[in-house]
């Protein structure tokens, strides 16, 4: 969301459906807030009567009732207050799960054009406001409630007393809201501008840990060093336009605590002289209020939570919001052949537009000759269903792409290039992609392709983490060991990109003699083709498209 334009009842409503499905948690603390808050007030009534029975009867068995009565009280309000933390501690466990869920199930189904190009990919980043979830929440509804009904029930019970005390807690309730409305909305939105300042921030370290190489350099060091000192001094305006609000709180509420506090000593004293009040009323109202306006002069730390939870909601929701991929779920089995049709296929980018008109049987090889890297990429989202063409269609073993589950459809088609992967070890990566295959497969196939004595030369083997490029290997080792999992799975069609053109070309040849006499139906997007192998050369030509006439427009127009 744009710092410029915060839309504070939008952010309030995303905030209350983030916590609604833990509604019933509220619900049991916000219930056993009302139990403690009344057995609380068993301290004032006790010293009331405490204070009455001595001035009137002395009595020691009396005492000793009173105090064994309180002890109980007190007891059982701890209990209670032992379980209302249990509660809160089941809600953080429940929404952690909930939104890590939901939130990574997001990022799987977001389109492939969200995060292509590695874009968007800060995005994560988002889930350390979780956490804010699981800390401010808490606290507001633990002690934040109970602050609340504190002074709910002491207003009441105080104001009973003297209707003097009643306009007294009148004039104090409406100082309260004045003080909270006068700059709460400022908060608010300074609240998600820190918010959004520590996101961009985090982002722009991302990016010099990701291009670590780029800025080892005088020029790159210095810009740098400038740029990361602007997203500082952004943070820091923030947090002090932010603390600005809320700091005048904190003073405001911190006068209200003081001149509250004198001013019911003297109104409470006064009405004692003039006989309207007794002492055992005075002392209760005293203790009942103390504990009110203590808890008032901390009531801007628990807005202060309520603040930061904008910001949250903010980033959270952004992300929970993400766009979902549309997904084809059909009964029909995944291909069982990979035949491919290309029936007058048309794509676009921009001005350009590529004819793909060609059927290629089950187990055919081809390379591809293309005069544009746009071409090559569209294909490859043809083929996954990442993009529809903008004319004619493609089948695939005599049925429609779309006829297919859309994960079955990507399990049958491979693309072998140097794209990311999850940072995991080179067996959990095998395993991911083929669950069921032995390590004596595994071992066959890394023999196959080559890099047998690769793996073997890495101290942990097959147990060796790898990056998410595939680090400590090497660019084209990586590739290799994804052509090992294309060896063990057995897609239905293989699309090469030209990164393989890279491989020397003695070990290049040997490797296409293993890919060919598989039974993969195989596109390999290459800018040196060898005539040696596949069946032959598809040879795609883009050709810009007539724009129309400006001026010819513009005279039709006239007329």
């Amino acid at each position: 969301m744009s710092s410029k334009n915060i839309d504070l009842v939008n952010l309030r409503q995303t905030l209350f459906a983030l916590l609604k499905p833990e509604r019933s948690f509220f619900a049991v603390v916000i219930a056993y807030s009302v139990v403690i808050g009344l057995l609380t007030l068993a301290v004032p009534i006790a010293v009331q009567t405490l204070i009455n029975t001595i001035a009137n009867i002395a009595s020691t068995r009396a005492v000793i009732t009173l105090a064994i009565v309180l002890f109980s009280t007190l007891l059982l309000s701890g209990c209670f207050a032992a379980l209302r933390m249990r509660v809160m501690e089941y809600y953080e466990r429940r929404i952690y799960a909930r939104l890590v869920a939901d939130l990574s199930l997001r990022t799987i189904l977001a389109p492939h054009s969200y995060f292509e190009g590695s874009q968007n990919t800060s995005i994560t980043h988002r889930y350390f406001d979780i956490m804010t979830l699981q800390k401010n929440v808490p606290s507001l509804m633990v002690d934040g409630i109970a602050l609340i009904l504190q002074m709910i029930v002491g207003f009441t019970l105080v104001s009973f007393y003297h209707p003097f005390l009643l306009a007294f807690n009148l004039c104090v309730i409406l100082i309260m809201y004045a003080i909270w409305r006068l700059w709460s909305t400022q908060a608010k939105v300074t609240a998600v501008r820190l918010s959004e300042s520590k996101y961009t921030t985090a982002k722009w370290l991302s990016n010099l840990a990701s291009a670590n190489d780029f800025l080892k350099s005088s020029s790159q060091f210095d810009y740098a060093g400038k740029k990361t000192e602007r997203y500082v001094s952004e943070y820091v305006d923030n947090h002090s336009r932010h603390f600005s609000f809320t700091f005048k709180q904190v003073v405001m509420f911190l006068v209200l605590y003081a001149l509250a506090s004198s001013a019911l000593l003297g109104l409470g004293g006064w009405l004692v002289i003039i006989g309207q009040l007794s002492i055992g009323q005075l002392v209760a109202a005293e203790l009942i209020m103390a504990a009110v306006f203590l808890g008032l002069s901390n009531f801007s730390h628990y807005l202060k939570l309520y603040y930061e939870l904008y910001g949250t909601a903010d980033k959270i929701g952004g992300a929970i919001n993400i766009p979902q991929e549309a997904l084809e779920q059909t009964s029909k089995p995944a291909p069982a052949g990979g035949a491919l049709d290309f029936n007058k296929v048309i794509i676009k980018r921009k001005s350009e537009s590529c004819l793909i008109d060609k059927q290629i049987a089950q187990g055919d090889k081809y390379f591809v000759s293309t005069q544009t890297n746009w071409t090559q990429r569209s294909i490859v989202n043809l083929l996954k269903r990442y993009e529809v063409p903008s004319s004619g269609w493609i089948n695939l073993d005599n049925s429609d792409l779309s006829d297919y589950d859309t994960y079955d459809l990507r399990q049958a088609v491979f693309v072998l290039d140097r794209s990311l992967i999850i940072e995991c070890t080179i067996e959990e990566y095998i395993h991911m992609c083929v669950p069921d295959v032995t390590t004596s497969e595994i071992n066959a196939t890394i023999e196959r392709v080559g890099l047998a004595d690769v793996i073997s030369s890495l101290p942990l083997k097959l147990k060796t983490p790898i990056s998410s490029v595939g680090t400590p290997l090497q660019p084209l080792e990586f590739i290799l060991l994804k052509l090992v999992v294309v060896m063990l799975s057995k897609p239905k069609v293989l699309v090469i990109n030209q990164h393989f053109d890279a491989i020397p070309t003695i070990r290049r040849e040997r490797i296409l003699g293993v890919i060919e006499r598989t039974d993969l139906t195989v596109l390999y997007f290459s800018n040196a083709p060898t005539p040696a192998f596949f069946n032959g050369i598809i040879e795609l030509e883009s050709k810009k498209e007539p724009q129309p006439n400006v001026n010819t427009s513009q005279e039709a127009e006239h007329e």
